[in-house]
């Protein structure tokens, strides 16, 4: 029986015509996580006919570029998109992106609302303000910056698995030959490729503890195959997956795991199975983060509030098992990313602040009365990075 009660979310294409890749990855992340209309980004050769066009107006043809777009599109709602008004009536868009209320605004434009007109005295005004606050931004800009204490800085540390129990593991994973590992000619663990299990010889604590060695020639030793060999294949209850899990979250210890950089753009494959994984904090919010947005580390960083060990423990755990892919192929030298890297984001104190300013900000606007979402506490933060 078909369950009508279930409402259905209405789709609107949205094209955006010379817009940078910062404010594209941006608005594309503010469409992910809004699910009262799905918000979907085109491209012109996808053959969809745009409901709503975002043109850039900033740059040097900006105008020129959306009388352009009109003629092509009379059909969908042309929206300039900048700092500066157009010197012509348009829908306009002001940057920069207010988070907590741009879905407003795009619903406001939608419905024919957000019209700009060019010969009213109080768009000028509005515009003369907007230039002066630019003016002034601009001059802040060139003036010494004192230290920002509204800032937390952390460094990022990264490890490889070369010579790791790790790696061994994940080596071994790959073969199809039952194999022990030893360390100092005594057993560690069984690896059992065929069943995916893992018969653990030690004890947990002196598992964690060799998961901190590193560059070691591990000695390995094939188990043939036999009847006593089946019967360990029955005692060992621990999954390959599980064992490799754990083993991560133990080596990495708050370090970012080997090829990713704080700028590799990363997602989710799939859920790990939490359910038989090792505890590791935020798992969940985690996953259900990057199972829909492919982000980097510096811009996840900014976006939760999470530890960043626990971060990067869970980078580790999931690329290593195969949920977390690398979205975007690396582009940097190798010098470059041996670079100290370092990650900021505003203090828990900067952030209350920078909330209350914003809603104080917006007390004179029609929608003041509706609380700010998650969206708006979130990637307010990035306006301006």
């Amino acid at each position: 029986m078909m369950n009508n009660s279930i409402p259905k979310v209405k789709t609107a294409y949205v094209l955006l015509v010379n817009v940078d890749d910062r404010q594209t990855a941006m608005l594309r992340m503010a469409f992910k996580m809004y699910n009262s209309v799905n918000y979907q980004l085109i491209q012109p050769e996808d053959n969809v006919q745009p409901e709503l066009i975002l043109v850039d107006g900033d740059a040097a043809d900006g105008e020129a570029v959306w009388q352009k777009v009109k003629k092509k599109y009379p059909d969908a709602v042309v929206v300039f998109f900048g700092r500066n008004s157009p010197s012509f009536t348009a829908p306009y868009l002001m940057k920069p992106i207010r988070f907590d209320t741009l879905f407003q605004h795009l619903r406001n434009l939608q419905q024919g609302n957000g019209v700009w007109l060019a010969d009213n005295k109080a768009a000028a005004t509005q515009k003369e303000s907007v230039s002066e606050q630019a003016v002034a931004s601009s001059t802040a800009q060139q003036e010494p910056k004192a230290v920002d204490h509204s800032q937390q800085a952390v460094t990022v540390v990264r490890f490889h698995t070369n010579g790791t129990l790790l790696g061994m593991v994940q080596k071994l994973a790959q073969q199809t030959e039952d194999t022990a590992i030893l360390f100092e000619n005594k057993p560690v663990l069984i690896v059992f490729p065929s069943v995916e299990k893992v018969l653990l010889a030690v004890e947990s604590d002196v598992l964690q503890q060799l998961c901190t060695q590193t560059d070691v020639e591990w000695q390995t030793k094939a188990v043939p195959a036999s009847a006593p060999t089946a019967q360990l294949h029955d005692k060992a209850k621990l999954t390959l997956q599980s064992c490799i899990w754990q083993l991560s979250i133990w080596t990495a210890r708050g370090r970012l795991i080997d090829p990713i950089t704080p700028d590799t753009i990363i997602k989710l494959r799939a859920w790990p199975n939490m359910t038989r994984m090792a505890y590791l904090p935020e798992s969940m919010r985690l996953s259900a983060f990057l199972v829909r947005t492919p982000v980097a580390l510096n811009t996840l960083y900014k976006l939760l509030p999470v530890s960043l060990e626990d971060v990067l423990n869970y980078i580790a755990a999931t690329y290593s098992i195969g949920s977390l892919i690398i979205e975007q192929p690396l582009t940097h030298s190798a010098t470059q990313q041996e670079k100290e890297m370092i990650l900021t984001r505003k203090t828990p104190q900067a952030v209350a602040k920078s909330a209350a300013g914003e809603q104080t900000a917006e007390h004179n606007e029609s929608d003041e009365s509706k609380p700010k979402g998650l969206l708006a506490r979130l990637m307010g933060r990035l306006r301006g990075n």
